[in-house]
């Protein structure tokens, strides 16, 4: 199990609330382990797989370099998601895999170019 930190927000144990998908761009609203709220935005979006991800809770999450070029019997999904990527677009991508609890499978795959986490202050 790899427990990881965006920023200094830790993803074991939390919860997702939501995710929303804008053009390009993936948010999900996280409730972390001690109640505190985040929120992670991922950019650069090729695509994305969610297992009704909203109100599950989180393990652990596992980050995977796609290379641009797949070898032969990969996943199709991947394959023609880097099929129709932007020929500008050279950033590398990254797959996001949040583990759920019960599990123990990504319940939501996010493949990105990048991702930035913002701790939601409290009132």
């Amino acid at each position: 199990m790899q427990q990881l930190f965006i920023g200094d927000i830790s993803l074991s144990d939390g919860t997702i609330e939501s995710v929303v998908l804008v053009e390009g761009e993936v948010r999900v609203e996280f409730r972390i382990w001690d109640g505190g709220k985040a929120w992670f935005r991922f950019a650069g979006v090729i695509g994305s797989r969610d297992r009704n991800a909203a109100g599950q809770d989180v393990e652990s999450i596992e980050m995977q370099p796609i290379p641009a070029i797949r070898a032969a019997g990969s996943d199709p999904f991947v394959t023609e998601l880097l099929e129709e990527r932007r020929a500008d677009r050279t950033a590398p991508i990254v797959r996001y895999a949040f583990i759920g609890s019960w599990t123990m499978r990504p319940i939501l795959e996010i493949y990105a170019e990048e991702v930035d986490a913002q701790r939601m202050s409290f009132l």
